[in-house]
C-alpha cells in the first residue's frame, strides 16, 4: 500500500496494453481488454461507493496507440486562437477529418511551433457516454503517457528539458519535455531494438548533458546517449498522480482532449440556477423592448404616411394635369434618370472579365502544380464567374491540395485556404482520396506583378 499514490477527488480509469486500469483513492483494479465500457463505468462507481468519501469523478486515460501527435510550423495564414482553423490545419498531419476527432493543442512560447494531440471521437464516445449514464464525472480526456510526464515534469528537482523513456511489456515510448510541455512523442513497439536504432540515428544530435529518465525498467541492454537517471516510481503510480494534478485543477496548460464532442453533455450545471434567472430577466427585458418597438413603429408609421401625402402634393404641383402614380419615388428616379441622360451624362457599362482569359491562368496553375510539386489530380467540376473560379479537385493526399492552392498563387490567383475532405475508395477511386474545391479569385496582369512561370 505504500507504494501507491491515494488519489483525492475522484480517481483513474485507464485503458492500457492488457485492459482496463481502475483506481479510487488507494484502491485499485483490473478489467479485461474486451470488458464493455458499459461494465467498467459500474465497477468504478462501485469502486467510489467503497471508498469513504470519494467522487464519482475520474480522468479518463488514453491508450498512445489510439493518440495521434504532431509538432510543427503553423501556417501565417491561420491564426493560432482559431481553434477550428487549426483543426482543419490537422488534417494535413492525422489520417482522420476534422469532423471526426478531437483535438488540443498549445503553442510552444520557444519556437511558436504548435503541439496537438488528436483522437479519433467515435472509438471513445461509448466509454464517455456510459461513464456520464452512471452518475460519474469525467474531468478529463488524456494520454496515460502524458499523466506520467506531467507528474514526473511537477516532482522534477532540476526542472531542466528531458526525455522521458516509459517501457511497457512489449513496448516503449519516448517523450521530449521542457517547460512548454511535451514537443516530441514517439512509441517504440520492438521496445530495445528501435530504441537502440533510434539512438543511433540521433547520436549527432544528443548532448552529453541531456537527461533520459527511465520508468519502468531497473536497467537497459544499451547505454543511451546523454545522463541516465532512473526513476523511483512506476508508471502506474506516475500516472495516478497525473490524475490527482487534473482532478485538482493543477493540470496547467497541457492538452486536455474533453472537449469538441467529447465535451461535457451539460456544462452548465454547476450554474444552472444562475441561469434561470438570467433568463427570467432576459425574457421581462425582451417584453419591454417588445412593447417599446411596437410604439415606435406606430409612431414611425404616422410620420410615414405623413411624408408620403406631401411628396403626392409635391409631385401634383411639378406636374399639374398628371396623375399622381402609385409607384411615386420609381416615377420620380426615372424622371431624374431621363433628365441626365437628355444632357449626355450617364455611367460606363462595365463589362465582365472574359472565361477565356481566366482559363488560361486556371491550367498554367494546374500544370505548375503537376510539373514543379508532382501533384497527381483530377479536376471534378470548374466554374469561372466574372474572374472568380470554383473548381473541385481530386488528389492522393491533403498535402497534394495545398499544393495546388500555392501553385495558382504563384499564378496570380487569390486563393481562400483550402479543406480536404476524405473519400473513400469507390469502384472508380480504389484508393481513399481527399477532395477540396477551391474559390480562386483571378487578377489581371495589370493589377500584379509577374511571377516568371513558365507558359
Amino acid at each position: 500500500m505504500s507504494d501507491r499514490f491515494c488519489i483525492d477527488g475522484g480517481g483513474l480509469i485507464a485503458h492500457t496494453e492488457s485492459g482496463w486500469f481502475l483506481q479510487v483513492g488507494f484502491e485499485q483494479t483490473e478489467l479485461a481488454a474486451e470488458t464493455p465500457p458499459k461494465v467498467v463505468a459500474e465497477r468504478f462507481a462501485h469502486l467510489c461507493d467503497s471508498v469513504k468519501g470519494a467522487d464519482k469523478r475520474c480522468v479518463l486515460g488514453v491508450p498512445s496507440g489510439e493518440c495521434f501527435f504532431v509538432c510543427d510550423e503553423l501556417p501565417d495564414s491561420i491564426d493560432a486562437k482559431d481553434r477550428s482553423a487549426v483543426t482543419f490545419e490537422l488534417e494535413r498531419h492525422f489520417p482522420l477529418d476534422a469532423e471526426s476527432m478531437v483535438a488540443d493543442y498549445f503553442v510552444r512560447a520557444a519556437s511558436g511551433q504548435i503541439a496537438a494531440v488528436a483522437i479519433e471521437t467515435r472509438r471513445h464516445q461509448p466509454t464517455v457516454d456510459a461513464l456520464e449514464a452512471a452518475g460519474i464525472e469525467v474531468v478529463s480526456i488524456l494520454p496515460t503517457a502524458f499523466l506520467i510526464a506531467r507528474a514526473f515534469y511537477r516532482s522534477d528537482a532540476e526542472k531542466s528539458p528531458f526525455t522521458l523513456w516509459i517501457f511497457a511489456s512489449t513496448s516503449a515510448e519516448s517523450l521530449s519535455v521542457d517547460g512548454g510541455g511535451v514537443y516530441r512523442w514517439r512509441q517504440f513497439y520492438d521496445a530495445d531494438d528501435e530504441l537502440r536504432r533510434h539512438q543511433a540515428t540521433v547520436a549527432d544530435q544528443v548532448d552529453a548533458s541531456e537527461r533520459t529518465v527511465i520508468v519502468g525498467r531497473s536497467e537497459l541492454t544499451f547505454q543511451p546517449r546523454g545522463r541516465v537517471q532512473w526513476c523511483d516510481r512506476d508508471a502506474v503510480r506516475l500516472a495516478a498522480e497525473g490524475a490527482g494534478l487534473a482532478l485538482g485543477g493543477r493540470w496547467g496548460r497541457w492538452p486536455d482532449l474533453r472537449r469538441g464532442d467529447l465535451a461535457p453533455s451539460d456544462p452548465l450545471f454547476a450554474v444552472a440556477g444562475p441561469l434561470r434567472k438570467l433568463a427570467v430577466a432576459a425574457t421581462c427585458c425582451f417584453l419591454i423592448l417588445s412593447i417599446a418597438a411596437w410604439y415606435r413603429g406606430n409612431r414611425l408609421a404616422a410620420e410615414s404616411e405623413s411624408v408620403r401625402q406631401q411628396q403626392r402634393a409635391v409631385f401634383a404641383e411639378a406636374y399639374p394635369g398628371r396623375r399622381v402614380p402609385v409607384m411615386l419615388m420609381r416615377t420620380v428616379r426615372g424622371e431624374y434618370s431621363k433628365t441626365l441622360g437628355s444632357r449626355g451624362r450617364g455611367d460606363a457599362i462595365k463589362l465582365p472579365v472574359p472565361a477565356t482569359r481566366v482559363l488560361k491562368d486556371l491550367y498554367r496553375g494546374l500544370e505548375h502544380a503537376q510539373r514543379v510539386g508532382g501533384v497527381r489530380l483530377r479536376l471534378m467540376d470548374l466554374k469561372i464567374v466574372d474572374g472568380v473560379c470554383s473548381l473541385t479537385v481530386r488528389a492522393v493526399d491533403a498535402v497534394q491540395i495545398g499544393t495546388i492552392a500555392k501553385s495558382l498563387e504563384t499564378i496570380g490567383f487569390d486563393v481562400t485556404p483550402p479543406a480536404a475532405e476524405q473519400i473513400d475508395p469507390s469502384k472508380d477511386e480504389p484508393i481513399p482520396t481527399y477532395q477540396s474545391t477551391l474559390s480562386a479569385v483571378w487578377n489581371p496582369p495589370a493589377n500584379r506583378a509577374e511571377e516568371g512561370v513558365e507558359s
